[in-house]
């Protein structure tokens, strides 16, 4: 970054100015597009009955800010909001004698970057349908007697979404990743007595290459500073581990407490330097309320504890409308 730097001083206000985007956008790179964790509701270990149908929608916000330092001696302020719509279908049945769980769900995906980016530098994120998701999950152990749940889980994430190149001046702000990625999850939960619930979780996502991606990367023409032609972006594999302690404190409302760590996920750019991972600590707060027998509402409020980013997480916001049938 140091010979972006050298080059910025060198070059039109114009050109710097792009420039300092440039390395902005960048600072984004760890945080906003690339990687979101998967986290599962207080009770989302507990088996559903095989035959159940469930259609979700979920609105979801988060919200990213900082003071990044963007090289030649200034840094500005910046922050990144993701607003998401997913419609989930999904259909509880037996594999073998085992319960079993499976749904398709599809984002509509805002980014709205702000800030002193934004009112300084011509940068914005884009807007439309984002990558459809597939998901299996299969209950070992299954002890509705004893409340007691053993699941594994795997998902596929397939790069449907909208996908612009000349948004990836470092991070990406499309809707669509333009690459594959899996995810692997184990889960255990118990219940507990005088109607507490307590699950554990972990899970490791890894990422396919995306061959069409510019990062931080700039080369000097005849008309001063210009993005590099699009390379491969690389991402290291990513872990998030979970637990939650639940009460239901009446049939139709459960209040819930969860936790999360997330580790992993650098990344590189046309074979470059590594840059830094994700290295977060986070809590939520839950509320899951029961409208009639069929129909539920979950709500939840997550903030982090400890964020060494440039860019930490404010908050995020999550409510789901779940009709069964």
């Amino acid at each position: 970054m140091s010979t972006l730097a050298g080059q910025a001083a060198g070059v039109t206000g114009r050109w710097r100015a792009w420039l300092i985007g440039v390395v902005l956008i960048a600072g984004l790179g760890g945080q906003a597009g690339r990687v979101d964790a998967l986290d599962l509701g207080p009770l989302s270990g507990i088996a559903p009955p095989a035959g159940v149908t469930g259609l979700s929608l979920e609105l979801s916000e988060r919200s990213l800010s900082g003071r990044l330092d963007v090289g030649a001696g200034m840094s500005v302020d910046a922050t990144v909001d993701r607003r998401s719509a997913n419609l989930r279908l999904g259909q509880a049945f037996s594999l073998g004698d085992r319960p079993a769980y499976v749904y398709g769900e599809l984002p509509f995906v805002d980014y709205d970057l702000s800030g002193e980016a934004a009112s300084q530098f011509d940068l914005d994120g884009g807007h439309g349908v984002g990558d459809a998701a597939l998901a299996l999950a299969v209950w070992p152990l299954a002890d509705r007697v004893a409340g007691r749940f053993l699941g594994v889980a795997g998902y596929l994430i397939a790069p449907t979404g909208e996908y612009k190149v000349d948004r990836t001046l470092g991070a990406n702000l499309n809707p669509g990743s333009n690459r594959y990625a899996g995810i692997l999850q184990a889960g255990f939960h118990q219940r507990l007595p005088a109607g507490f619930e307590w699950s554990l979780a972990a899970d490791v996502m890894a990422f396919g290459d995306n061959d069409d991606y510019i990062g931080d990367r700039v080369t000097m023409g005849p008309e001063g500073l210009v993005p590099a032609r699009p390379a491969t972006l690389e991402v290291k594999p990513y872990h998030s581990y979970q637990t939650s302690l639940a009460w239901r404190g009446h049939p139709a409302v459960t209040l819930a407490a969860s936790y999360y760590i997330d580790r992993g996920a650098a990344s590189r750019v046309d074979g470059g330097d590594w840059g830094p991972s994700i290295n977060r600590d986070r809590y939520g707060l839950w509320g899951l309320f029961a409208l009639t027998r069929q129909t539920r509402i979950n709500v939840s409020l997550k903030r982090a504890v400890s964020d060494r980013s440039a860019l930490s997480l404010d908050s995020a916001v999550q409510v789901r409308l779940v009709q069964f049938f």
